[in-house]
């Protein structure tokens, strides 16, 4: 047996397969049942572990994905209604229906946690950083930051070196990976108001838009090539069909082969956006308890849109799908979007706040296009056209209402 699971965690040997399958299925039983009882020191991870995993079993006659997922939200529910007697109830080892949900929870905490809250397997040393920089940094894999003192920053990567702006050059070789967990790769931080172009080690192409954060490594040396994003990103990779390049943007992965895509995942958006340029890409939501999820196939000139609610994956047609896009060349291209939609983009692209009046038509929907590399005032104006809106600009503040229609003199 792997002496790897010798320092699993908890969630690690819930998101194993192989313990799984011998949970579920007697896998390797004889091999298992050696390698924890000539190591004590795991026996009480794995003992909890099988009684999750055995639990979940008795409750479904299919241990599915969904259904995994729903009856953890029925758990986190059943916590917050139920919290003071939770407190107080302890586990035995006889119990009916109703103390075998509170076993459920009292065991799950953890896996509950893990599950919803664990940002695929990688934690950003920047996550709460963007609303405090006044510009874009680069963090490396040993801590170290550098500003990138530009309103739109480049950063590419040539084997042991990072070029900055065509003009700073560091490098890399020889550095060690800082002692903090969450430092593990190179990490580019956009607060609200900036853009950054990245050329990565494989030749892969990264537009990040207001407000993202991308992490990626100095080399892609694995069999796949992952980053992480959170915020919006435009990529063009690299094709590489031995290598397979894999976006991991909270809930969901997107795999490519050599593509041009769009992904939208800010946090506080309640759904992730993929729009497909050109190329093939695969999206999957995360794994459960080591089980593979479905995985759904996109076409160019089509967009994929993932409920964070509803944890599904919606698929339509987009002919328009360059507008996603034109951001990466300065403007902000919408068509059919609502007011609140396009004020929200332009709060992340200038960093503002837009505050409406009581009673504002917000689902009126426009369209138009505007120069991003013109001033907000100058956007607003434009936009005050198209909307029919008055606007009046307070430091970082937008107040905007509905223009009163004027009444013709007689």
């Amino acid at each position: 047996m792997d002496s790897k699971y010798l320092s699993f965690e908890l969630e690690e040997l819930l998101d194993d397969k192989q313990f799984v399958a011998w949970i579920l299925k007697g896998h390797k039983n004889k091999e298992w049942s050696s390698f924890i009882n000539n190591h004590p020191e795991i026996q009480s991870r794995t003992k909890k572990a099988r009684e999750i995993i055995s639990l979940l079993k008795d409750t479904y006659d299919i241990l599915d994905e969904e259904d995994i997922l729903l009856m953890w939200q029925n758990i986190d529910q059943f916590n917050k209604s139920h919290k003071s007697k939770v407190r107080t109830l302890k586990l035995r080892r006889s119990f009916s229906v109703a103390a075998s949900i509170l076993i459920i929870v009292s065991l799950g905490i953890l896996s509950y946690s893990y599950l919803n809250n664990k940002n695929t397997q990688y934690q950003f040393a920047s996550s709460d950083i963007t609303d405090n920089l006044e510009e874009s940094r680069l963090i490396l894999s040993d801590g170290e930051q550098i500003a990138l003192n530009k309103d739109e920053s480049t950063v590419s990567l040539d084997n042991d070196k990072v070029v900055i702006n065509n003009e700073n050059t560091i490098d890399l070789s020889g550095r060690k990976p800082s002692n903090d967990k969450k430092v593990q790769m190179n990490e580019v931080v956009v607060p609200y108001g900036k853009r950054t172009e990245l050329l990565l080690a494989d030749g892969t192409k990264v537009w990040l838009n207001a407000g993202s954060r991308l992490a990626f490594p100095t080399k892609f040396t694995n069999e796949t090539r992952e980053v992480y994003l959170t915020g919006e990103g435009c990529f063009k990779v690299t094709k590489n069909e031995s290598q397979p390049f894999i976006v991991n943007a909270n809930d969901l992965g997107i795999k490519v082969l050599g593509t041009h895509f769009n992904v939208a995942a800010y946090p506080d958006d309640e759904s992730i956006e993929t729009i497909l340029v050109e190329g093939s890409v695969e999206l999957s939501k995360r794994k459960t308890f080591g089980l593979s999820s479905k995985s759904v196939l996109l076409k160019p000139m089509q967009k994929a849109t993932f409920s964070k609610d509803e944890k599904e994956i919606f698929v339509t047609d987009e002919p328009d799908a360059d507008v996603y896009i034109a951001w990466t060349e300065g403007w902000f291209t919408f068509s059919q979007q609502t007011l609140e939609q396009v004020f929200t983009k332009l709060e992340r692209f200038y960093n503002v706040d837009i505050i409406v009046a009581q009673n504002f038509p917000s689902n009126e929907k426009i369209t138009g296009k505007l120069d991003l590399k013109d001033s907000l005032e100058e956007v607003l104006k434009v936009l005050s056209d198209v909307a029919k809106i008055n606007y009046r600009i307070t430091n970082n503040q937008v107040f905007v209402d509905k223009k009163v229609k004027e009444i013709p003199m007689k």
